[in-house]
């Protein structure tokens, strides 16, 4: 389970900085100065107080954010996703609405869906290679623990 769980933050992490790099890349002219608030930006897509530190915090125990199985929880990242990527050149024009706090789950699947494919394309165009993306929290295989025998 450690090796899991090792995995898993490596993915999460890996994305948070690839994000950070991609849209350093996009948006150049908002990280122009030091005092630029677009880092704080970045931030706030993920949950937790996140400082984009390794091993910082204790280990989540249930899936929060973009990975919450809570779509009242999910539709408020995907939205703060959303308006990170809004201002990203190419980006596509059915991205630039807002999800509406009451949207189905349905809407926030397909937001969701539609913003995936564009930072995978985006980061691919840029990087030449494909992102590493973030991983729902590693369980426990079905009968190992220290309740079972």
């Amino acid at each position: 389970m450690t090796k899991s769980k090792i995995l898993w933050d490596l993915y999460e992490h890996n994305f948070q900085f690839e994000l950070v790099a991609l849209d350093r890349a996009m948006m150049p002219s908002l990280w122009s100065n030091q005092d630029s608030e677009r880092l704080d930006h970045v931030r706030q897509i993920f949950p937790r107080d996140s400082e984009l530190t390794m091993c910082a915090e204790p280990f989540p125990q249930q899936n929060q954010g973009l990975g919450s199985s809570d779509f009242q929880s999910k539709r408020e990242y995907v939205e703060k996703l959303r308006a990170l990527l809004a201002v990203w050149p190419g980006c596509p024009s059915d991205l630039a609405e807002p999800i509406m706090p009451l949207a189905s789950s349905s809407r926030v699947w397909a937001m969701e869906k539609k913003l995936a494919i564009f930072y995978v394309q985006s980061f691919f165009d840029t990087f030449g290679r494909p992102p590493l993306l973030p991983r729902l929290i590693p369980t426990a295989p079905r009968g190992y623990g220290s309740n079972s025998r």
